[in-house]
């Protein structure tokens, strides 16, 4: 029995050696900042999303995602863009999100004044609203320069906003189209002052002429109910009248989720997964085009950039991937070859990627084209010293 008990005591002083030798470390998926806003008078708080790839490489570009309602979607909807654009089968490009923590969030968002609330009653606190003219300045002259001065953004931006919030995107589009590429508004507030942004919608429409469009919308089937006394889903009217009178170069995805399944709280994060999957509809690469037909690939991507209205590729390490399968594994030099020069093309600043290239021409006893790019990936990473011994050994041989 003392042998035991001593085995138990010499157990426990070894466990807490050891607890007191693991490191703790944070997992950090974003980090907040405040903006001095000389426009708002005040200070604004932002939080930050970096996409996983964005502090192992120097030279790629990030679209980015400004996201009303920040603080309280930004868990969540973060969470949606690392799954959804990473693995073997992304389905949206990797992407910065930045989350404008909500301040003061009648006045920002709404595009008029009005009294009026849900319910058609007078609403005192509603006498702060029609400050979205201002808070839409301050995305466009204070916050857009300070992300694209401190990150590697590039000019793709989508502007989404959930309920009230979702009236500023719209106005968005309506008043400063170019700011942003595309839209992704979910169960907005159709109702706002007598159902201003539907007239506001006709007003755009026959006036816009400029760069294409992307708007995603969606909303959920109303049930009639005492309290409000909802005659007809005003969010949904406007949905239709949308896409009645859609221009050449605008297009419309929406979604109308049954009630049983959804209501107005629980869709934000299932319209999120919803609206980026159609607003980068295309992205991602089928079992076809990888196997069989790799050129489609590029040639897929090559159309999704120019409706986008900016170079959009596969992931860097998803095509090195693709490569290194059909070099190894499956054996098919040609497939493999297309996709390691579709890298190149696509990351010419890449040295991993003139690496990669390199090495598939050494595989196939191809010297000289093996060392042009072993050079190039020389270049832009100079101080690796086994690759200037491997140019130097393919050199002499």
């Amino acid at each position: 029995m003392r042998k035991y008990s001593l085995l138990i005591f010499i157990l426990l002083i070894c466990h807490l050696l050891h607890s007191q030798n693991v490191s703790q470390q944070n997992f950090v998926i974003g980090k907040k900042y405040t903006i001095n806003s000389k426009i708002l008078n005040t200070n604004r708080e932002i939080i930050i999303y970096l996409p996983e790839s964005y502090n192992f490489n120097d030279y790629y570009r990030y679209p980015v995602i400004y996201l009303l309602d920040g603080k309280k979607f930004f868990h969540s909807f973060t969470g949606v863009v690392a799954q959804k654009s990473s693995d073997a089968s992304p389905q949206i490009p990797e992407m910065i999100l930045v989350g404008i923590v909500s301040q003061d969030r009648v006045k920002d968002s709404s595009p008029t004044n009005s009294l009026i609330g849900y319910t058609g009653n007078e609403e005192k606190g509603l006498e702060v609203s029609g400050g979205a003219d201002n808070f839409i300045e301050f995305i466009e002259k204070e916050l857009i320069p300070y992300i694209d001065q401190t990150y590697r953004s590039n000019d793709c931006r989508i502007f989404t906003g959930y309920s009230f919030t979702g009236l500023p995107v719209l106005h968005a589009l309506f008043s400063r189209s170019e700011l942003f590429n595309s839209y992704l508004v979910i169960e907005f507030s159709a109702w706002w002052d007598e159902e201003v942004t539907l007239k506001n919608l006709n007003v755009f429409f026959k006036h816009y002429k400029g760069p294409y469009k992307d708007v995603f919308i969606s909303t959920v089937d109303r049930v009639k109910n005492v309290v409000y006394r909802e005659e007809e889903n005003k969010t949904w009217k406007f949905i239709q009248r949308f896409e009645q009178n859609l221009p050449e170069n605008v297009d419309l995805g929406y979604k109308k989720y049954g009630y049983k399944s959804e209501n107005h709280h629980s869709t934000p994060l299932i319209s999120f997964l919803d609206g980026l999957k159609y607003l980068f509809r295309g992205y991602m690469i089928n079992y076809d085009e990888m196997y069989n037909d790799p050129n489609k690939i590029k040639v897929r991507f090559e159309q999704l950039s120019n409706r986008i209205g900016w170079k959009i590729v596969p992931r860097e390490d998803l095509i090195n991937f693709f490569g290194n399968q059909f070099l190894y594994s499956h054996v098919d030099i040609d497939k493999a070859l297309f996709y390691f020069k579709y890298n190149a093309e696509n990351y010419p600043e890449s040295h991993y990627a003139w690496y990669s290239l390199g090495k598939f021409y050494e595989q196939v006893s191809d010297k000289d084209k093996a060392i042009l790019s072993y050079k190039k990936s020389l270049k832009l990473l100079p101080t690796n010293n086994e690759l200037k011994k491997k140019i130097k050994e393919l050199t002499n041989e």
